[in-house]
């Protein structure tokens, strides 16, 4: 599936695409295995969960039988011994069952827990490796809510749902069984009220499944929006549009609203229907009962209490299959999202290089070519170029010439369309990601940072380092100059997204991430665009110090001092 069918514009609901009959059954097979894979090293505790479930039933039937011999054998009977008896066994009963689902309900929620942690680091690691064309068409408030949201609903009724339904279903056969037993024309009269009850859901389920996705569509519409914006407060504020944004969201509120209140009303009939059949079975269990009896009929008071405790007992196994049901409307849609998600193709890879093979020596670029999907032109064709291993070069070039594609290039975060890019004779094609990345280092114009200290961040790449190794790149990269201020140095928290520093503080940190991992080839794009030009020249000096080895290549628009270099390689290149 491409990455392209998962986005949709803002302000619009994004459908679950149809699947071809025949092929929603052979990818539901295909999610139901991958999520067999994390369920399976759970089997012990299941089991022993459905083991605990299948005594809960056994004692819930039991005490119907208990009070019809309270009220038979006890009380009309006059027996004191018989009522303290059954009394004695009822609250026995009661006990073991409180103890029961204690011991259930904790081996379960454990169980639970680790199988929805799994299937999220499973799906987590297949988005970190997408290619950057799904996330740059991927609202990032849609993907949280597929791996949260989601997921989380996914999980849920593959293991709560399904042990509470089989839970429930033992319960109401064990239930039916009891009631024929204890009066046949009794149980026919509670057939014909569930027949009509299956006619009213079968025409409230249709309906609720619709609102269900409707209504998770217009959920993703709020979660994407307040990503999107609460990520660009400062924007919204430079442009006064607080007032827009917050009538945006209203408008989406008021859509979700609608919905909510459609399928929540549609899901009280559901629920209210049978509970109304329930009041009606009641009433005529003890009607027809007494007139039964009346009648001459070989009924006893016992009896009649028995079959009304039997048939209230029923409804709530009655009660959690409609609820199953309604969860299974909104778990299809949840369902369909993870995995869209999950099917998404990987970039293939090469196979791991062997440990005494480096990509090092002169990077070669012949007759390439890029052209993004959909794009009516491409971003560039017939780049020719030649950079010496250990050179020091500046790539220069207008903005939007396609500097910053050649990167994305050369670290694979995309295939050329045509020609190709080779380090020490190796096609880049032929090197796995993982090595070529450890090896060729990007310091982008965007810094990225992460909650947590400075020390961290910067041993990111490298997070066996030492810390004079770490204070070692610092200095190179002009971190230690502004490291006076923060208190703690490098251990101070630099806050989420490094909001606590400035853009060129950012970018040193950045710089002296790269500077870390000594690459065998350092691309700095525009990543020392915030600094002033003096100190651009004393940090790019300082790299030069750091790794005398490196291939340096300096990616920039901006006016250099052309001393710093030993070529300058003007963007596009010529065809050679």
């Amino acid at each position: 599936m491409r990455a392209e069918a998962l986005h949709a514009p803002a302000g619009s609901a994004a459908p679950v695409a149809a699947l071809p009959a025949g092929q929603g059954g052979r990818r539901l097979g295909a999610l139901y295995r991958w999520a067999g894979d994390f369920i399976r090293p759970e089997w012990p505790a299941l089991a022993a969960v459905l083991l605990l479930s299948l005594l809960a039933v056994l004692a819930g039937l039991a005490q119907p039988l208990l009070t019809k011999a309270l009220i038979d054998d006890g009380i009309l009977a006059h027996d004191r011994a018989a009522v303290l008896a059954s009394g004695g066994w009822m609250v026995g009963l009661a006990l073991s069952a409180l103890a029961v689902g204690f011991a259930c309900r904790r081996i379960h929620v454990a169980a639970s827990a680790r199988i929805l942690h799994r299937m999220r680091e499973s799906l987590f690691a297949h988005v970190l490796r997408l290619s950057p064309a799904f996330f740059a068409r991927m609202r990032q408030g849609d993907l949280l809510t597929r791996l949260e949201g989601d997921l989380g609903e996914v999980q849920r009724f593959a293991v709560d749902a399904v042990l509470s339904a089989i839970n429930s279903v033992l319960t109401l056969i064990g239930t039916v069984v009891l009631l024929w037993m204890l009066s046949p024309k009794l149980a026919l009269f509670l057939a014909l009220l569930m027949g009509l009850n299956s006619i009213v859901l079968s025409w409230v389920r249709p309906r609720i499944e619709k609102l269900s996705q409707q209504s998770r569509d217009a959920g993703v519409e709020v979660s994407s929006f307040l990503v999107e914006k609460v990520g660009a407060v400062r924007c919204i504020q430079t442009h006064a549009a607080e007032r827009r944004e917050l009538e945006r969201l209203a408008a989406l509120h008021g859509t979700v609203r609608e919905r909510l209140l459609s399928l929540q009303l549609f899901g009280y009939l559901g629920g209210a229907f049978p509970n109304l059949l329930l009041s009606l079975a009641v009433i005529g269990i003890f009607v027809g009962g007494s007139l039964s009896m009346l009648a001459g009929e070989p009924l006893t008071l016992g009896t009649l209490v028995a079959f009304a405790t039997c048939v209230q007992r029923a409804s709530a196994p009655l009660h959690a299959l409609m609820g199953l049901y309604l969860q299974w409307q909104r778990v299809k849609v949840g369902l369909n999202r993870v995995d869209e998600l999950r099917s998404l193709d990987v970039p293939d890879d090469a196979a791991p290089l062997p440990a005494d093979v480096l990509p090092t020596g002169d990077l070669v670029v012949r007759d390439l070519a890029f052209s993004y999907p959909g794009a009516a032109h491409p971003a560039f064709s017939g780049l020719n170029l030649s950079i010496p291993a250990g050179a020091r070069v500046w790539l220069r070039g207008d903005s939007g010439s396609g500097k910053s594609t050649f990167t994305d290039l050369l670290h694979r975060h995309f295939e050329p369309s045509a020609g190709w890019m080779a380090i020490g004779g190796v096609n880049l094609q032929l090197i796995d990601r993982a090595t070529l990345r450890r090896h060729v280092v990007v310091v982008s114009q965007e810094a990225v940072l992460f909650t947590g200290s400075l020390f961290d961040n910067i041993r990111y790449g490298r997070p066996d380092a030492r810390r004079d190794e770490v204070e070692q790149a610092a200095q190179a990269a002009g971190v230690s100059d502004f490291l006076s201020r923060l208190p703690g140095g490098l251990e101070a928290t630099v806050g989420p997204r490094g909001a606590s520093l400035s853009g060129g503080e950012r970018q040193r940190v950045a710089l002296a991430r790269a500077l870390l991992m000594s690459p065998a080839v350092l691309v700095i794009d525009e990543g020392t665009s915030s600094l002033d030009g003096a100190l651009e020249l004393r940090t790019l000096a300082a790299i030069d110090a750091l790794l005398p080895q490196a291939t340096r290549v300096v990616v920039s628009h901006r006016d250099l001092s052309q001393l710093a270099f030993d070529c300058v390689i003007d963007f596009p290149q010529a065809a050679a």
